[in-house]
């Protein structure tokens, strides 16, 4: 079988029931631990569930996008897919930028990015569950232990779980953070620049299904992409709050 024939067999083999009920308790699961944390936001009801609104619609629609571009396997198969197959990294990216420009609509300026760390890397660990379950996503050919086999054959990496098993421990970091406030504003690209780097190293061990840009593959470009801006944001967001520190300092002063 050439390269495409062997996907598909790998793709037939999984079971897209159990994906969708993976991604189904990934956004219920998620959804309740986003709704929980935005309820700490100094904002009126309407526009809480505005900016939520706005985060799901954006997410949603930045998952499917990507595929449109990426050529290779996963070009091939956008015409079998709702709105074509998915991607996280696009939907991360589309969902944040969806809330600001909502919010910059709305001459928002407070911040709500926090609320969306821990439900975030809740629905994407359990959400590359259901990629296991559906052998989408599939890892390269190995001779390890680890191997598993997708349906052609093949021992491969299981790349799916390593980055569900990655991506909850990260959740165990930020709820740690979130439980004594560490970070704040800042919660939310630490996961985008954490995910970002580990997406980028994991592509290494992906099957290719995409195009490759200078030798670096579609997805790499995107993770990097999210990367970048989960570093800017951090940089940022910090220098912000420690002016705000120097100006209480400075306040402080000239009262006393």
């Amino acid at each position: 079988m050439d390269g495409y024939e062997t996907y598909h067999t790998i793709l037939q083999s999984g079971s897209r029931p159990l994906y969708q009920l993976a991604v189904l308790v990934s956004m219920f699961v998620g959804g309740i631990l986003v709704r929980r944390d935005s309820q700490a936001w100094l904002l009126p009801l309407s526009v809480r569930y505005t900016i939520i609104a706005a985060a799901a619609v954006g997410s949603l629609v930045g998952c499917a996008i990507p595929a449109f571009f990426a050529g290779g396997y996963v070009g091939s198969l956008t015409s079998d897919y709702l709105l074509s197959p998915k991607t996280i990294l696009g939907g991360i990216l589309c969902g944040f930028f969806a809330v600001a420009l909502v919010k910059r609509a709305m001459r928002i300026s407070y911040d709500t990015s926090d609320a969306f760390a821990r439900g975030g890397c809740l629905m994407m660990a359990i959400g590359r569950l259901g990629c296991m379950a559906q052998h989408c996503c599939f890892g390269k050919p190995t001779d390890s232990l680890v191997g598993v086999n997708f349906g052609d054959g093949v021992s491969r990496v299981p790349v799916q779980a390593i980055e569900a098993s990655l991506l909850f421990l990260l959740f165990a970091g930020l709820h740690f953070c979130h439980q004594r406030d560490y970070f704040q504003n800042r919660r939310l690209f630490i996961l985008f620049a954490s995910y970002g780097l580990l997406r980028y190293c994991l592509e290494f061990l992906r099957e290719d299904v995409a195009s490759q840009w200078l030798g670096i593959g579609f997805y790499q470009w995107i993770a990097l992409g999210l990367l970048v801006v989960g570093i800017y944001q951090i940089v940022v967001r910090t220098k912000k709050l420690r002016n705000r520190v120097d100006l209480r300092l400075s306040t402080s002063e000239v009262s006393a």
